[in-house]
């Protein structure tokens, strides 16, 4: 194309210009983010999965990275909402025990459960028998991943489950309602790290967070 004629539609259409501009980079090239890291799989299937198209958590993409290079066959990890993070953490750790609130969900994931994960029902409530699944078995966990309903209480809840090398991680964390969580754990002595970018099929930053103490599972 002309440059005179470039410049001239890049005056007369200038938001036009940058969104044909968005959609060249990102979506046309293969080789863009949004293709690499699974985005564009995941929001035709509208299911959270990497590149290769195996099942990840529905978080941003840097914590998912981060939980890849850091889980270990030694932990013992404990999510509050089931899904296709059940399998992913089941894949890399020694152990998996998820708590889920809806019924029907919990059939559809308990159908495809690996030999190292449980999952406990628990019916939706607040501050009740839900967020206290956690004392269920009466063990210690290296990772608590609070990624369900009734989050804050499920934070509150978790401390006392914590192993020595014990870390936290609250997905979402940017809403104003969990500001609550952050003050608690800190209160505990708890250190934070937070992982911000976009999740599977979503448009808006995300952020989740990682509160540890000295000599963590994670080595942070």
């Amino acid at each position: 194309m002309n440059p005179t004629l470039k410049e001239i539609i890049k005056k007369t259409f200038p938001t036009g210009s940058r969104n044909l501009r968005a959609y060249n980079y990102l979506i046309r090239d293969k080789n863009s983010y949004l293709h690499t890291s699974g985005w564009m799989d995941s929001l035709h299937d509208w299911a959270p999965q990497d590149v290769v198209g195996d099942p990840v958590p529905w978080m941003n993409y840097p914590i998912i990275k981060f939980l890849k290079d850091r889980l270990k066959t030694d932990i013992h990890l404990f999510e509050y909402g089931s899904g296709f993070s059940t399998s992913f953490y089941a894949k890399l750790v020694h152990s998996v025990t998820s708590v889920e609130y809806d019924e029907a969900w919990f059939k559809v994931v308990e159908g495809q459960l690996p030999n190292n994960a449980k999952l406990i029902y628990r019916k939706q409530d607040i501050d009740g028998e839900y967020c206290r699944a956690i004392s269920l078995s009466n063990q210690k966990y290296d990772v608590i991943i609070v990624d369900g309903f009734d989050r804050v209480n499920c934070v509150k809840q978790s401390v006392p489950y914590l192993s020595e090398r014990g870390v936290i991680l609250l997905d979402d964390s940017q809403r104003e309602e969990y500001e609550e969580a952050y003050a608690f754990l800190k209160q505990k002595g708890l250190r934070f790290i937070e992982f911000e970018g976009l999740k599977a099929t979503g448009n808006l930053l995300d952020r989740s967070t990682i509160f540890y103490r000295d000599r963590n599972c994670f080595d942070i």
